[in-house]
């Protein structure tokens, strides 16, 4: 068995070792000894599992962010790209701000704006 080096628990192994005078009361020490151990232990996996959980749930969600990130900068550029074509380049540093500052549901507005637009400002109005 390995050594227990937490203090109230050395302190307390040490007061039931000189309790135990006769083999019968020994071998309560020991098992009580063993419990300890045992439960110790059981903390310590738990707590490992704990975090190996929490480490696993992490970096699924920093991926579905990652995803969701890179979906709406696909859009960005996709839209970008669309209106690019059907109003030329250069754009306009107000339509390309609006762009970056812009919510998937803004893109998608936009992306449905935009074939029926006839001017750059009739995409981003409504």
């Amino acid at each position: 068995m390995a050594q227990l080096t937490h203090t109230p628990v050395m302190t307390v192994l040490q007061s039931l070792e000189q309790m135990s005078q006769t083999k019968e009361e020994r071998l309560r020490a020991l098992a009580r000894e063993r419990a300890v151990w045992d439960y110790n232990t059981d903390i310590i996996t738990a707590r490992e599992e704990g975090l190996e959980e929490g480490i696993q749930k992490g970096l699924e969600k920093g991926i579905q962010k990652g995803r969701e990130q890179g979906r709406e900068e696909g859009m960005k550029i996709f839209l970008r790209s669309m209106i690019e074509t059907k109003f030329g380049q250069p754009l306009p540093d107000w339509v390309l701000s609006r762009l970056r500052a812009a919510t998937p549901e803004q893109l998608q507005q936009w992306g449905v704006s935009l074939t029926q637009a006839q001017r750059l400002e009739d995409i981003f109005e409504g």
